[in-house]
């Protein structure tokens, strides 16, 4: 055995307590540098799975394309396998969303649908349906049994008039998550589609994949479908890019920056605390090290020993750290679900593809990544370290004594005449300023981390994301279709001369009990003639919102009373990701349905503005309502907000639900409900951020540990000799404490007076960015209480255990003591 291994050996178990503290920081890093990549990977195995079980398969798809130009597509040499699907029109039934669509075999097998029975149709008047389907048509079937149906089939762009059918059916389907949602599809045959439609008006969805090399990356593939759609002359708007399905099987490059960027704290927060340990303990090495240099030790071979000290610890923690998270990984994982409150089809299919073995949590290339990383964390860490080491020299070694150097050259302790307990503190805080320092700013770059990630979640509340999205408690609108032959009563150009929303409706609602107020907002569709001919819906804003609209606007100049004109409106800034050329001052030329026919009008852009989707209901043009009513004579009122005592209230919405059902024009959202899916999604959210947080706070906790342990084990002697000229137990613990609070106080100035300040600045970066749909700031108060109050626990515990440790040694013992 080499010498430099036989010393470090030695030097472990000397320093039993320096090294323990340093091993468990390593397993503390390990830990989390096996569990963050395997976590964060099976959650995206999960939900790749998941997409993978039910999604389409195909790459992309490109929306109304002709027959001929699919031939071309089918034919280019990018495309490797493709699918047809065009819809036929719809079931007439009042209860359920039931379409009829046309899928060659392949796009059907793209789709992921599953035929429990049968086949697909062939003949013209064959079809499949889902027994859900039977049932909403209040019909019983099976293979080969013939059914009465009465549907609409889509012609000039419109659904055309009832028209009743017998098929049979040739296949029977199994359901699907939309299902649930009252949405349901049957499949009729081509030969049925060509029939029904004439050639000219039928269009296609067609839906394709293409050449994928095998390090081919979603970047890349999209790039290539944007290129097809381009080459074939396809707008933007028509083209749909499967992108859920192509991160679940392709390489997604944003995905292993965002793990390595976790994966980095942790190493950062590692090599700063396993640090911080070495150093505060080498002032007391040093004349070990000149001893050894004097015996004819190189200063490689010093380097080395500091270097083997750390390996060793490292060689019985990171397999610790491994085998922990090996055996608490499927609790975690697993435990991650169990913040939902309501579980949906996605956490139910994730545990059960978990729970049978589908979804294979345990990665074997996940080991060695951690375990090179820890190794890595525990080197760089030692780096300074093994350079103090072997700069030591022996005439240095032989002058140095309890952290002091007596050559002349270094500072003394400051006296005092009048010795006290915050005296004695200040003496040795300020004899060891470096130390204080590295120890403070160890554990306060966790703790300002902590208060920004904090400051984040704090801000995206669930009722305030709720409220975002819906104004008010209840929302009421018409229900309104379009280009349906068979209700044209439900086209806006009729629906507004006989508005259900109107006073009589108003005054029923304000009668319920825990009404306490309505508003009412206008609004109307607008072709956008000098854009592309897209329609767009404009919201008028009542005038008690006057300042809501005015404050919102970020760029231009407009006030409410020039909004009543009729011809200014704002834009809202999301609007500008579909129209990115579109600018103040320019001119909207729109063709407006009122009710009597069309006529053309011109709005001026006067400004851009921000607002959430639930004060414009996601209408991208804005004015005031007084102007909107400019556009019709007629009742243009599109939505009541109504408001309550109480957020929910089960008796209200009853009452309310009977007015719609009785009304059966007008249809409702509720608070609540946007409320309770947002409410499980944070509270999986902030689970994993302060589970993670925790843990990378519990490696910086270490140091201060190793520092307040240091601190009197360097002075034992010295803490003899004052408790036997008078120093009471009341007085010790007093210093300690002292000493305890400057480290405290130190790191939550830094941790939570820089973390506020930090936390702030980032806020308004990610509302900017729409994360969270975050829009108003909160001070993380709970945060900042917990990171004070952990700290001063930590610190008080320490304290009382150092203490009752000291008073297992006599005075005599302590004095005696040597380092």
């Amino acid at each position: 055995m080499r010498m430099e291994t036989r010393i470090a050996l030695a030097n472990v178990k000397y320093y039993k307590r320096k090294n323990i503290l340093t091993g468990i920081s390593i397993f503390l890093a390990t830990l989390l540098l096996f569990l963050v990549p395997t976590v964060g990977y099976g959650l995206i195995k999960s939900q790749f799975a998941v997409i993978n079980e039910i999604y389409p398969t195909w790459h992309a798809l490109f929306r109304n394309i002709s027959k001929e130009t699919a031939e071309k597509l089918a034919a280019h040499h990018l495309i490797t396998r493709w699918g047809l699907r065009s819809d036929a029109g719809y079931m007439a039934v009042d209860n359920a969303d039931i379409a009829m669509i046309y899928l060659d075999d392949e796009a059907f097998d793209m789709y992921q649908f599953e035929l429990l029975e049968g086949r697909l149709p062939e003949a013209e008047n064959e079809i499949a349906v889902s027994e859900g389907i039977l049932n909403k048509l209040s019909l019983h079937g099976q293979i080969g049994v013939t059914v009465t149906i009465r549907y609409q089939v889509l012609r000039d762009g419109s659904l055309d008039f009832i028209q009743e059918k017998d098929f049979v059916i040739c296949g029977l389907l199994a359901s699907t998550e939309a299902n649930a949602q009252g949405k349901y599809t049957a499949f009729v045959s081509k030969a049925f589609l060509e029939s029904e439609i004439p050639p000219e008006q039928i269009s296609y969805r067609f839906m394709f994949q293409v050449f994928a090399e095998d390090d081919t990356n979603t970047g890349k593939l999209e790039s290539r479908i944007n290129q097809l759609a381009e080459q074939f002359g396809i707008p933007e708007r028509y083209v749909v890019i499967n992108k859920d399905y192509l991160m679940a099987n392709y390489v997604d490059q944003a995905i292993i920056p965002g793990i390595i960027l976790i994966m980095l704290i942790v190493v950062t927060a590692g090599v700063i605390t396993i640090y911080s340990i070495y150093y505060v303990t080498m002032g007391e090495r040093v004349q070990e090290f000149g001893r050894i240099k004097a015996i004819g030790a190189t200063r490689t071979q010093l380097r080395r020993i500091v270097l083997f000290e750390g390996l060793i610890a490292a060689g019985i923690a990171i397999p610790l750290g491994l085998l922990a998270g090996t055996a608490l990984i499927r609790f975690v994982f697993l435990g991650i679900f169990e913040f939902y409150e309501s579980e949906n089809q996605f956490v139910i299919l994730v545990k059960d593809l978990v729970k049978s073995g589908k979804i294979q949590l345990i990665n074997p290339w996940i080991y060695p990544i951690a375990a090179w990383v820890a190794l890595i964390t525990v080197y760089l860490s030692l780096l300074h370290p093994m350079k103090t080491a072997s700069k030591v020299s022996e005439t240095e070694a032989m002058r140095y004594h309890n952290g002091r150097s007596f050559n002349g050259n270094k500072k003394e302790r400051k006296g005092y005449r009048d010795v006290t307990v915050g005296r004695l503190t200040k003496i040795y805080l300020t004899g060891n300023k470096r130390k204080s320092i590295v120890t403070i700013c160890s554990m306060a770059i966790t703790g300002l981390f902590f208060m920004v990630i904090a400051t984040i979640l704090s801000c995206a509340k669930p009722s305030e994301i709720a409220d975002n999205l819906i104004l008010g408690e209840y929302e009421i609108s018409p229900v309104v279709e379009f280009n349906n032959k068979e209700h044209p009563e439900l086209e806006w150009s009729e629906v507004q001369k006989d508005n259900p929303l109107n006073e009589e409706l108003k005054e029923k609602i304000l009668k319920i009990d825990g009404i306490t107020a309505m508003e009412c907002y206008k609004s109307t569709y607008v072709t956008l003639d000098s854009v592309d001919g897209e329609s767009e819906w404009i919201i008028g804003i009542p005038e008690n919102r006057k300042e809501q609209v005015e404050s919102g606007i970020i760029k231009g100049n407009v006030t409410y009373e020039e909004l009543t004109s009729g011809d200014k409106v704002i834009i809202d800034k999301n609007m500008l990701h579909w129209y990115p050329d579109l600018k103040i001052g320019d001119i909207l030329e729109v063709t407006v349905e009122d009710g009597k026919g069309t006529h053309r009008r011109k709005l001026e852009i006067a400004a851009i503005g921000r607002y959430s989707p639930g004060f414009t209901n996601y209408c991208y043009l804005i004015m005031a309502q007084e102007g909107l009513e400019k556009f019709s004579e007629n009742n243009l009122n599109f939505y009541y907000h109504v408001f309550a005592e109480e957020k929910y209230n089960a008796d209200v919405e009853s009452e309310l639900n009977a007015i719609v059902e009785e009304s059966g024009r007008i249809q409702m959202r509720v608070w609540k409900d946007v409320y309770e899916e947002y409410k499980s999604a944070m509270a999986m959210t902030s689970g994993i951020c302060y589970a993670f947080l925790g843990i990378l706070g519990a490696i910086c906790i270490m140091n201060m540990i190793n520092t307040m342990v240091h601190n009197v084990h360097v002075r034992k002697k010295e803490i003899g000799i004052l408790q036997a000229i008078g120093m009471s137990d009341a007085q010790f613990n007093k210093m300690l404490q002292l000493e305890g609070l400057f480290y405290t106080i130190g790191t939550l100035i830094i941790a939570v007076g820089g973390g506020s300040l930090t936390g702030y600045p980032v806020f308004l970066w990610a509302r900017e960015r729409g994360i969270l749909s975050i829009s108003k700031y909160h001070y993380p108060t709970a945060a900042a209480l917990t990171v004070i109050l952990v700290l001063a626990a930590v610190q008080s515990v320490l304290t009382m255990l150092i203490v009752k440790s000291m008073k297992k040694e006599s005075i005599t013992e302590r004095i005696r003591y040597n380092n």
